[in-house]
């Protein structure tokens, strides 16, 4: 991502599934003059979230959710915050839901119209499962070449009930423009790839 931005001082970032702030941290790191917008439905760790990030500049934090419809949803909560997600956790999963909060859910093409944000550089989405579902209420955004990179977790192991496969995904992605670039950080599961992420570029970017 360094590479592809190097000639960009101030990229714009959206941290969507944004946890306690782990991922802003690092942005802040790679590119000091980023500016952040962390993505967290969750009320008690968007607080440790809040907690964490108030020291950085250029950082906004938003307690909604983001998906391809704008309105609410319940959001299963797990004792594990990292595995707390839209689906259901399945034979993969760990920790256990223990309680229910519907959240705000917005789309990333309304909420980039409603803040007058023109262009996201670098568009990073770790949902559980839900990173379809972000995707696609970013179908106007992609469709006008205003994302450059878009980094996202990758579940390929039987996580959660109903995740969609990594074909409608991917097809999803090169439907819209984008090429993958590569994998990173890969996770096992009973010797079989369970989880890693993944980044793609804007094929006019690369080009």
């Amino acid at each position: 991502m360094k590479h592809f931005l190097a000639n960009i001082d101030r990229p714009t970032v959206f941290d969507v599934g944004a946890n306690v702030g782990q991922s802003a941290q690092q942005v802040r790191k790679i590119f000091p003059g980023a500016v952040i917008h962390s993505f967290e439905p969750s009320p008690e760790i968007f607080g440790k979230l809040s907690a964490n990030c108030s020291g950085l500049e250029g950082l906004h934090a938003w307690n909604c959710a983001v998906g391809s419809e704008n309105g609410r949803m319940p959001l299963l909560e797990n004792v594990e915050s990292d595995m707390t997600s839209f689906l259901e956790p399945s034979r993969f999963g760990w920790g256990k839901v223990h309680k229910t909060t519907t959240v705000e859910v917005v789309t990333l093409d309304a909420f980039t119209s409603r803040n007058d944000v023109g262009y996201i550089h670098i568009l990073k989405s770790d949902t559980q499962g839900f990173e379809i579902e972000v995707l696609k209420g970013a179908k106007r955004l992609m469709k006008e070449g205003r994302i450059a990179l878009i980094y996202l977790e990758v579940i390929f192991s039987d996580m959660y009930k109903g995740i969609p496969p990594f074909d409608d995904l991917y097809k999803l992605l090169r439907e819209n423009g984008f090429l993958l670039v590569g994998f990173y950080s890969p996770h096992f599961q009973k010797n079989l790839l369970s989880w890693t992420n993944a980044l793609f570029i804007n094929a006019k970017l690369w080009a």
